[in-house]
């Protein structure tokens, strides 16, 4: 997969944006430090999903449980 990082100037400092990704974005003072910003920001939303992966596998879990009580049940 190919990326394209956009950095433009704004105001006083620098936007960093992966293009086509609209939540992808980090601001700074400079080109650098607005590109380990944007790194830092994907990182943070790859850890909130695999936080929901986590979630939901567990939540899969009960409920198979649930529906294997209710087989024994019948």
């Amino acid at each position: 997969m190919k990326i394209n990082v956009v950095i433009e100037k704004d105001g006083d400092g620098y936007l960093a944006r992966v293009e086509g990704h609209q939540n992808l974005f980090a601001f700074a003072y400079t080109e650098k430090e607005a590109v380990i910003e944007l790194k830092n920001v994907v990182e943070m939303v790859m850890d909130y999903h695999l936080e929901q992966v986590n979630d939901e596998r567990i939540i899969r879990n009960e409920l198979a449980t649930t529906v294997e009580k209710y087989a024994l049940q019948v």
